[in-house]
């Protein structure tokens, strides 16, 4: 898989994973505005092309192909994420857009330590499989009101199942769809401050 690396200032990494059919710089401007001095990378996923590129193969009547997913997540955890050098750093955030939100999910199932903190920008609740209880990673989802594809009603039953297994979970629903709207961005500062 490649990625986009930029070098911050502070002692921060944000790991990016784009939404379907976005690419490697889809969040630089998100990522930008809400940690401006910390370093960057980037994923680019490989799963088809153009507007169908994402990081894992589509749901089918909205349900994950598992062994297609758990495959994607494990390949990330044992063949890509060794070569991100990460010892210089003091906090892990993980953000994600829609498709790669739920990537972040698949890979919180097997390693929910790999970040400090995880933002997930509207992703689905596509029944996924957390076990234990932990203290980190903190985890701050979002979705719109009018969302047709990360429904507000189905973040809120993910928000619950996700407080069953890390202490520090927050839903912020805010107006408007399946996008990342400027007031999205304004209350997610505020709330990094």
């Amino acid at each position: 898989m490649t990625y986009f690396f930029q070098k911050g200032t502070n002692k921060q990494l944000i790991v990016a994973f784009h939404g379907t059919g976005g690419n490697q710089y889809q969040l630089l401007t998100t990522t930008a505005a809400l940690f401006p001095e910390a370093s960057l990378v980037s994923f680019l996923g490989n799963v088809g092309k153009a507007e169908n590129r994402r990081f894992f193969a589509p749901t089918k009547n909205g349900q994950l192909d598992r062994t297609e997913f758990d495959g994607r997540t494990l390949e990330f955890i044992e063949n890509e994420w060794p070569q991100i050098e990460t010892t210089d750093y003091e906090e892990i955030i993980f953000i994600g857009y829609s498709n790669g939100a739920n990537y972040i999910l698949g890979l919180l199932e097997k390693n929910p330590a790999i970040a400090d903190t995880v933002i997930l920008l509207h992703p689905s609740d596509l029944n996924y499989q957390f076990v234990g209880l932990r203290e980190t990673p903190r985890i701050l989802l979002t979705t719109g009101s009018q969302d047709e594809l990360s429904l507000a009603g189905d973040l809120v039953k993910l928000e619950k199942q996700l407080e069953n297994h890390f202490t520090d979970v927050e839903l912020l629903i805010v107006d408007g769809g399946h996008g990342l709207e400027a007031e999205e961005i304004t209350r997610l500062k505020k709330y990094f401050k």
